[in-house]
């Protein structure tokens, strides 16, 4: 029975991660593709990704965003701590990256 508890627990805290993964690399790709815009401002952008992966990962901690233009692309990335809910296994260190082409004007 214990055992069948400790699975449980552990298959939660995975499709969690899981969920969490996922929602967080939507939110990087989304201000990844905002920064290609020609009047982009890397700093609101960066605010941007830090307020909106605050709230779709409740429990994000030690986050860090980067928001930069790098020749013909636009790279957004985060890193951050996170403890699923119930018991915890262990922390969760979550990083993501996304680079998209720059959108110059003709």
């Amino acid at each position: 029975m214990a055992a069948t508890f400790l699975l449980l627990l552990l298959l939660v805290q995975v499709a969690t991660a899981m969920t969490a993964r996922s929602t967080a690399d939507a939110v990087v790709a989304s201000i990844a593709r905002r920064a290609s815009l020609p009047d982009a401002d890397l700093t609101a952008e960066e605010a941007a990704l830090e307020e909106a992966i605050a709230a779709v990962v409740p429990g994000a901690d030690h986050l860090t965003v980067d928001v930069r233009l790098t020749g013909a692309t636009a790279i957004a990335a985060a890193s951050f701590r996170w403890t699923p809910p119930g018991p915890v296994l262990s922390r969760i260190t979550i990083r993501l990256r996304a680079e998209v082409p720059r959108v110059f004007e003709s």
